[in-house]
């Protein structure tokens, strides 16, 4: 077949519906795999079915063997209890035929009867239901003289047995010396006249304990309820009915367990006996056979399984093959020993738009632009021959080589060829294989890698990326810059420079939540450099997440606004201050005095406000110069800010005009004190430089308190003005200074 019908037929069979998936692939591998399952299967339940015939078999026979020996405890049973009860009625029997008690004749009867009966622990004697005879004697010395008819367990029994005239075995019961016995009671009566009429008088009572552990151990069965595989229920005889007096109850309420009948004597009792279970040696030998049943019907799948897929290896590896090389995105192709193209994938006609199929049956180098076939054809040619290496195609038997590829519209595709021989036992070269790798997407990326590079290098802005456990991965020359550190100091340690002055834990959650809430933190922080100096960071962090939604790094660029920072604060000073005095002015009183307000407010103290004009303040500037008045407000100012305690407010209005807010003060005689402190600084002559003389200065003051005047610091200055002008006008000298407030009946003054 020629190399354009070879590719033909390998495209043709990719695309025949057998080797497409069907519509039902879950029914084509359930199809494929029932057959191995159905001769596991078929193995495994024959090999089961015959386990469980034996093991039923095993069953049945323990269940006979069980049925046999609860058949002869019962007959043992029966024949004890029938042989104790002869000795009982054998003694009453003799008692009727003397007509009354024959001491000496009943003990000799009555001890030959129990050397033969060794199940019988005694013989009581009872006349009118009271004991007079024991034998033997010894050990029951306490019965003698017991009425038994009065007894409150033993006397429900006793008149039972008198209205019925019939023997009754009754019990069991716990016996003074110990163990348990049930009684068997049998009445006695006779013509105690003599006159032959037939009415029968009641003599009284011959009771026979029997040895229930003696009966049971005679019958073979006390094993059995030493193990609790046993019990007996019927109570007095009562059988199904009676409460159960041998073994554990719960047998009863078994129904794996065999119940059987016991005629005891004039009553019954009832037996439950648990089945035999196999020896644990059969149990395990049992267990053993299932489990290699399975096992050898798994063996018997496992091997159909792997002829199936020694038979599908082929078809499944050309698929494979064809699948692998049908969707990757580099180009496969294939020649023959001539060089001629047999086979290409789809891959080859996205990267230059052109159809795979046009080229098959072509040269290989054909793919190439001319002047890249004989560079390609040298290297290809320098390959070893197959036949030099016996163990096949070795590395230096591939070719890799940088070369392009010319779309269709005519734009160039930068390609990686790879080439090697493909090397058959029988014919020796048989052509080459090889992969065509577009370069195009790798070089853009190449390309992006190096902006970002420097794009990281060259940034004024510090970069450092750390990972979910702020270890340092990586930082830019500007953050090493910034410490003094070299990367290499830096990578691989936790971040903890530079250090923020502020490490509250208001500060930590801010951070936190802004990371959490939005995946970034951005703010100003005050830190401090390794080399001691402080300054102002801008810091903005980005949280990076993996695939999962987990941490995987953090991106912080970091900003040095020291600068603007303290130029902004410069310029918030100059708002807030007074240019003159450096005392705060209108707005930044209005600031302070919210503050203190709301803090009064809160800690439930009083405020004072002071107005503070100077007297006579213009002569100074016409006569000593403006520059002289500039310095007495300055020293004003000063002098003002000496009085009272450091969180007290001082502040400059305009012009001659100041303005003291006193924190705490509580009546009228504080005000009265601070007018007078006032006064006082402002007494003491000035001595000014630019001036040989000393300059005096004098003042009225206004007060109004927080919050009895006013609540507002509007309010407050309103009546500290209207108080400082009620001073004015009480001078009563031009030389003299008056405090006066409006809570004060008399000014109070100073000269």
């Amino acid at each position: 077949m020629g190399s354009l019908d070879a590719g033909q037929s390998v495209e043709n069979q990719r695309n025949s519906p057998s080797s497409r998936p069907g519509p039902w692939p879950f029914f084509a591998r359930l199809s494929r795999a029932l057959p191995p399952l159905a001769a596991g299967l078929v193995v495994s339940g024959v090999l089961l079915a015959t386990t469980w015939v034996v093991e039923r078999q095993l069953t049945t026979a323990a269940l006979q063997a069980d049925l046999n020996s609860l058949a002869q405890i019962r007959t043992r049973i029966e024949s004890q209890l029938n042989q104790a009860s002869k000795v009982s009625v054998g003694v009453g029997a003799m008692i009727e035929a003397n007509r009354g008690l024959d001491q000496p004749a009943v003990r000799a009867v009555a001890q030959r009867m129990l050397e033969h009966t060794p199940g019988i622990r005694s013989i009581s004697l009872a006349p009118d239901n009271v004991i007079q005879v024991s034998i033997p004697l010894a050990g029951h010395e306490l019965a003698i003289g017991t009425d038994i008819a009065a007894d409150p367990v033993q006397g429900k029994l006793v008149r039972r047995v008198m209205q019925s005239g019939k023997p009754v075995l009754s019990g069991p019961y716990e016996l003074a010396k110990g163990g348990y016995a049930v009684i068997h009671r049998v009445p006695v009566y006779f013509d105690g006249d003599g006159d032959g009429n037939g009415e029968e008088e009641y003599w009284g009572m011959v009771s026979t304990p029997i040895d229930l552990m003696r009966l049971f151990e005679a019958a073979g069965v006390s094993d059995r309820l030493a193990q609790g595989t046993l019990a007996v229920r019927g109570m007095d005889g009562l059988g199904a009915e009676g409460a159960v007096f041998l073994g554990p109850p719960e047998l009863f309420g078994h129904d794996d367990t065999l119940k059987a009948p016991v005629i005891a004597l004039d009553g019954q009792w009832q037996f439950a006996m648990q089945l035999s279970q196999p020896s644990t040696m059969v149990t395990r030998l049992i267990r053993i056979v299932e489990l290699v049943s399975l096992l050898v019907g798994l063996l018997v799948m496992w091997l159909a399984v792997r002829w199936q897929a020694q038979q599908r290896l082929l078809v499944d590896s050309e698929r494979l093959l064809r699948d692998v090389t049908s969707n990757v995105s580099d180009a496969v192709f294939r020649t023959d020993g001539t060089g001629q193209l047999i086979y290409i994938s789809p891959a080859y006609e996205r990267m230059v738009g052109r159809s795979a199929q046009g080229v098959i049956g072509e040269q290989w180098l054909n793919l190439f632009p001319a002047d890249e076939r004989r560079t390609i054809r040298e290297a290809t040619e320098r390959m070893r021959q197959p036949e030099q290496v016996p163990s096949g195609p070795s590395l230096s038997d591939r070719v890799v080589l940088a070369t392009r590829l010319i779309h269709s519209d005519g734009t160039v595709v930068p390609t990686e060829m790879r080439v090697e021989p493909v090397t058959a036992a029988s014919f020796g070269q048989a052509g080459l294989v090889g992969t065509l790798i577009d370069l195009s997407d790798r070089q853009a990326l190449e390309q992006l890698e190096g902006l970002a590079t420097a794009v990281f290098e060259g940034a004024g802005d510090s970069i450092i990326i750390l990972d979910r456990y702020r270890r340092v991965l990586a930082v830019n020359p500007a953050f090493e810059r910034l410490l003094g550190h070299s990367s290499k100091a830096l990578v691989g340690e936790r971040l903890t420079i530079p250090e923020p002055l502020d490490r509250s834990r208001r500060r930590l959650a801010s951070c936190v939540r802004g990371l959490r809430e939005r995946g970034r933190w951005i703010e100003e922080v005050a830190c401090r450099l390794p080399d001691g100096r402080e300054c102002v960071l801008a810091w903005s962090v980005d949280l990076n997440r993996d695939d999962q939604q987990r941490v995987s790094r953090y991106v912080a660029v970091i900003s040095d606004v020291t600068t603007r920072h303290r130029r902004m604060q410069a310029m918030h000073h100059r708002a807030l201050h007074d240019p003159l005095t450096g005392m705060l002015n209108r707005a930044g009183l209005e600031e302070r005095c919210e503050q203190a307000r709301l803090h009064a407010i809160r800690e439930g103290v009083g405020i004072a406000l002071a107005f503070v004009d100077l007297n006579d303040f213009k002569p100074i500037n016409d006569t000593l110069g403006h520059h002289v008045g500039d310095e007495v407000l300055r020293e004003v100012g000063r002098r003002l800010s000496q009085v009272g305690r450091r969180e007290d407010i001082v502040a400059r209005l305009g012009g001659d005009e100041f303005v003291v807010v006193f924190y705490g003060v509580y009546g009228n005689e504080d005000i009265a004190r601070l007018g007078e402190s006032l006064l006082e600084q402002l007494r003491e002559p000035m001595v000014l430089s630019g001036t040989a003389q000393l300059v005096h200065v004098q003042a009225s003051i206004g007060f109004a308190r927080f919050p009895e005047d006013a609540d507002t610091l509007e309010g407050l200055m309103r009546r500290a003005d209207a108080a400082m002008y009620r001073a004015k006008g009480a001078k009563g000298a031009k030389d003299e200074s008056v405090a006066f407030h409006t809570d004060l009946e008399n000014p109070t003054g100073s000269s």
